[in-house]
């Protein structure tokens, strides 16, 4: 064989061989990208569990000013009180949490949201002194009015 075919078929050979590296390659590349996007989702749904599916609800919810470090909201209709540990979606939105001052009763806000877990508490709170037994809804709210302060 001539040195020229012999040269040819390494040039080809050669070139084979890294297009099929570089498909290769791309695989690895896919592979932690999509490793790289689930850790992202992951760390959206560190507790409490973020369902993406949770259907947007609006809430008209009541402070109750009970005397322990539970959760403090309960739906305004509701003849047996369910409890709402609630967290704001940003930093712009008021914080639930903070318009009682402990004299202005009774307090009474209306919000948009979901509910992110059904048994957990919120991200943002630091809960010092709450027990595990005090876990309940997480109402992730994106809208807030208050009705009565």
């Amino acid at each position: 064989m001539s040195n020229a075919i012999r040269l040819i078929i390494f040039s080809l050979s050669t070139l084979l061989i890294s297009c099929n590296q570089t498909k290769k390659q791309k695989l690895i590349d896919d592979k932690i990208l999509r490793s790289k996007l689930s850790d992202s989702i992951n760390k959206l749904s560190d507790k409490p569990a973020f369902k993406v599916d949770a259907k947007v609800k609006t809430l008209i919810l009541d402070y109750n000013a009970i005397s322990c470090s539970c959760a403090q909201w309960s739906e305004s209709k509701s003849n047996k009180k369910e409890y709402y540990w609630l967290e704001p979606a940003n930093e712009q939105l008021i914080n639930a949490d903070h318009l009682f001052n402990g004299r202005n009763l009774p307090i009474q806000i209306k919000i948009t949201g979901q509910i992110v877990s059904e048994n957990g508490f919120p991200k943002q709170n630091t809960l010092s002194k709450v027990g595990e037994n005090e876990a309940g809804k997480v109402f992730r709210y994106t809208n807030i009015e208050v009705l009565k302060k």
